[in-house]
């Protein structure tokens, strides 16, 4: 049979080689039919990709495998600094016991995110991302807001600015928002104030939420002709119903902590900002017995499998994760600590901010 000269999508029924040839003997051409088709295109088909975190390397880096899906790239620009010569005065970035803080802190109060701002929180992304000591990643702020969202004098420079420094901002901002989703460490935001327009998306964009009674969330973007786009995905994700999602993003809605908590976007709500610290250091406490490889890969699954309906395909793939992980030691340290009633080794040290 000539491979070369069949249709990319058939076989000629009428083929010497395939007429009265069984099943597994037209599958078989049809296997080596694509061999050659991938070859030809310098595809190898045996190969396979690397699949994000393992129990072992729980920072490499996510990969969708999902055909559906297309990588994000990595952030436009290189890091600046790392946490060992950090240089951002705006963003303060601390190390504690197998957790990491990041604090927002502009000097006004306001903590709006401009380009110096964004600029940090990529870095300090970008360094958490290699950091398998850090188990829980912290985004916190001083001052009055959380972040009062983009910040004003950047949204009026944009008028004298051209379409592709526009783009290339808001790209920046989505990118920071994807990657800090995806680290594959525990992320908890802590909101002692109100947080406004894009600064939802920072929230939303993390694994747990603690805020105090007093903060406030609000979406003015509506109102000043403007769409909150690039943070629509991840507060769409967190909201539980649709509907409260318009009441923010539509109607401009300006909800309580405890409405907000109703509405999903918050997990807990303290009765003072004093207690926020204290709350943290309990999530801290439970994610201490939890190990940080097995952390990773089912955040790996979640975000992977979210909103997907169920098919052969995720079978497979939520299986064979699943297969990996049991194979590990964390899973034979995990059992064996059951069974000798003991802490398994990653619980042995506590994670403090």
């Amino acid at each position: 049979m000539d491979l070369y000269n069949v249709s990319a999508n058939t076989l000629d029924p009428d083929d010497p080689n395939i007429r009265g040839k069984n099943w597994e003997a037209v599958e078989k051409a049809l296997r080596q039919r694509d061999a050659v088709a991938a070859s030809l295109n310098g595809h190898d088909i045996d190969a396979t990709e690397p699949r994000g975190p393992t129990f072992e390397e729980p920072c490499n880096p996510l990969y969708s495998t999902f055909p559906w899906e297309e990588k994000v790239d990595d952030f436009s620009k290189p890091a600046s600094c790392s946490h060992k010569n950090w240089k951002h005065q705006c963003l303060k970035y601390k190390l504690g016991l197998q957790c990491a803080t990041l604090q927002m802190d502009a000097g006004d109060g306001e903590n709006g995110l401009n380009r110096a701002m964004l600029d940090a929180l990529q870095d300090a992304i970008m360094d958490l991302q290699d950091r398998s000591e850090v188990r829980v990643v912290i985004l916190k702020s001083t001052g009055k807001f959380f972040s009062n969202g983009f910040d004003p004098k950047h949204l009026l420079a944009e008028s004298s600015m051209s379409d592709e420094d526009i783009i290339a901002f808001q790209i920046q901002y989505a990118k920071i928002l994807y990657f800090l989703q995806r680290l594959p460490q525990l992320t908890v935001a802590l909101l002692q104030g109100t947080a406004m327009g894009a600064g939802i998306g920072l929230v939303c964009a993390c694994d747990y939420v603690i805020s105090a009674k007093g903060a406030f969330f609000t979406m003015s973007e509506a109102k000043l002709g403007a769409v909150p786009s690039a943070a629509l995905p991840y507060i769409t994700r967190r909201c539980t119903f649709i509907k409260n999602v318009y009441q923010l993003v539509l109607a401009g809605a300006r909800l309580t902590a405890e409405v907000a908590e109703e509405y999903g976007f918050v997990d807990k709500v303290v009765d003072d900002v004093k207690d926020l610290e204290a709350e943290c250091q309990a999530v801290c406490d439970r994610m201490t017995l939890c190990a940080p490889g097995a952390v990773a890969a089912t955040k790996e699954v979640v975000m992977n499998t979210v909103g997907v309906p169920p098919s052969s395909f995720m079978m497979n793939y939520v299986a064979g994760i699943v297969a990996d992980i049991r194979k590990g030691p964390e899973s034979k340290a995990g059992m064996e600590a059951v069974m000798s009633k003991s802490r398994p080794k990653w619980a042995d040290t506590a994670v403090v901010p």
